[in-house]
């Protein structure tokens, strides 16, 4: 014990020489979640808060044109602007608008769409009555079709759902019109005046909840998604420092050194493994901190921990093993520190991609959601999404944590074996 606390001393005292950059080190990561998180926050508050420009052609100035409007307005998502014309060249304006981004959707109301609704119900009415109700027989059948046209631009998923809330409207009020045209005709046969009062909330609603055991039911969002991410990059970029530390120990001769020394290559080895876990603990420790009571000043969501302290730590801990075994089997296996820099910047980056750090695994295509769980960052962002979003304990957290440390054994192990190698060869 007591060689392993002088080995870990001296790893200690060889990082303070270079103090700026165990400090940058810490502060980089730190500038990603807050720059990345802003990013991210803004871009979801754009799609939720921002409204959508619609123009809105009316040929049809009847009661299908003004309700429509209405729904829509009613909606909170669409700024509406109103063109109620039978005007061709107002038309072609109006596209022309679309077309240049002034506008993101176009709506065409054709002449007589409320009038062939209206007929509709009527004849539907007739088919019920023993005798003939007199209709316009163009008007019957015929359909009306309401015309879209987006800004060139438009992301077919936006697309998609801006056409989806509008066919809901267009739903809704043509049911209200055939509603009230059918009151009017049984009004007309019994003599009766007035109409019902048409229902202002469908009897079938919608309501969204959380899948989770956790009553409390946190929304994940960029906070939750940044913080565990750019945490597990930190650390796994410490391969470099940890993989320079080791070239430079064997080129310079100290290794060769302490091997004079009664004490063994696994206690050389522990001395880095304990103080790079103790950086890489120690940085995330600021990350979470900064999540906690920095980012709400930023006008971001604060981040949510909750009291599952041993989990949170047991997964953090883990991250740590494989971050600093990465790094040791990248300095074992490289002759030079460029070599190593080179191998550790890209490799971390890969596994970043892939792993739903820079983009969550969910939007990724379905080959690369297979090649992400061979990530270790993919392991250990998952572990903290259980900890953070579904207040996992450490047994529901235990198979990512088993993965993160087989991933460190792994490593240690090939280091191992690729050192006895090269001494005996």
């Amino acid at each position: 014990m007591r060689k392993l606390i002088i080995s870990a001393y001296k790893e200690a005292l060889l990082l303070l020489r270079d103090i700026e950059g165990i400090v940058l080190l810490n502060i980089m990561p730190i500038v990603l979640v807050i720059v990345i998180s802003l990013i991210q926050e803004r871009s979801f508050q754009n799609i939720l808060e921002s409204k959508i420009n619609v123009v809105i052609v009316d040929f049809d100035n009847d009661s299908l044109g003004a309700a429509f409007r209405r729904g829509i307005d009613k909606s909170n998502v669409f700024e509406t602007t109103e063109i109620i014309s039978g005007d061709s060249i107002l038309l072609e304006n109006a596209r022309y608008d679309v077309a240049r981004g002034k506008y993101q959707i176009g709506i065409f109301i054709p002449a007589n769409t409320t009038q062939r609704i209206k007929m509709r119900a009527i004849n539907l009415v007739q088919k019920q009555l023993p005798f003939s109700v007199s209709v316009q027989p163009d008007l019957i059948d015929s359909a009306s079709i309401i015309r879209l046209f987006f800004d060139p631009i438009t992301k077919p998923s936006f697309k998609n759902l801006a056409k989806s809330r509008l066919i809901e409207f267009a739903a809704q009020t043509e049911t209200r019109i055939i509603f009230e045209t059918y009151a009017r005709v049984i009004n007309a046969i019994t003599n009766q005046s007035g109409l019902p009062d048409f229902p202002s909330e469908p009897i079938i609603r919608f309501e969204e909840d959380l899948v989770s055991e956790y009553t409390a039911g946190i929304i994940p969002n960029s906070v939750q998604h940044n913080v565990p991410a750019w945490t597990l990059f930190g650390m796994f970029l410490i391969c470099i420092p940890i993989a320079g530390n080791i070239i430079k120990e064997r080129n310079e001769g100290c290794l060769a050194k302490l091997k004079t020394m009664p004490i063994t290559y696994f206690n050389i080895m522990s001395g880095k493994i304990i103080i790079f876990i103790f950086i890489s603990l120690l940085q995330a420790a600021f990350i979470f901190l900064i999540g906690i009571y920095f980012l709400p000043f930023l006008g971001l969501p604060q981040l949510q921990i909750h009291h599952n302290w041993i989990a949170l730590f047991t997964i953090t801990l883990a991250s740590a093993f494989a971050a600093t075994g990465f790094g040791i089997v990248i300095g074992t296996l490289s002759s030079t520190i460029v070599q190593a820099s080179t191998f550790g910047s890209v490799s971390t980056v890969i596994l970043a991609a892939i792993g739903g750090i820079w983009i969550p695994v969910s939007l990724m295509p379905e080959i690369l959601r297979k090649i992400s769980e061979i990530s270790p960052m993919n392991w250990g962002i998952h572990g903290f999404y259980d900890v953070f979003l579904r207040n996992a304990t450490v047994f529901e957290i235990w198979p990512y944590v088993i993965k993160l440390i087989g991933f460190y054994g792994v490593c240690i192990i090939i280091s191992i074996l690729f050192r006895k190698y090269q001494v005996n060869r």
